[in-house]
């Protein structure tokens, strides 16, 4: 059984209910097309803000390094990323680039991409 997680923009809690990642993935549509049904949804997790909320860098931040720590104790096979990583200039957030970048060192396959815009 293959173990999927999302990753979303802290940010986006203002407006986002995370409806658009889910209904994806549970009608195995967009990016999620090529999963079995046996797939779990088995994580899922925000960023821990943006640096004028946060300075901390990810790879320093105690919650990130906590967060990546369950997510390989849980066996993560692949973390899906929401488009909720793009800035309004539809460039990816530094700081998700450099969150996925942690994801991947730690073995987990990284997805850019949930549900359609």
């Amino acid at each position: 059984m293959t173990k999927i997680g999302i990753l979303t923009c802290l940010h986006s809690n203002d407006v986002c209910a995370r409806v658009g990642c889910l209904k994806a993935f549970m009608n195995r549509d967009a990016f999620f097309k090529d999963y079995s049904k046996d797939t779990a949804l088995a994580a899922m997790m925000t960023c821990n803000g943006c640096k004028s909320m946060n300075p901390t860098e990810p790879d320093e931040d105690k919650g990130i390094l906590e967060k990546m720590d369950r997510l390989v104790s849980e066996n993560i096979d692949i973390m899906h990323v929401g488009v909720c990583r793009l800035t309004d200039e539809k460039k990816e957030c530094p700081r998700m680039t450099k969150i996925c970048k942690m994801i991947e060192d730690r073995g987990i396959q990284v997805v850019r991409g949930t549900h359609r815009e």
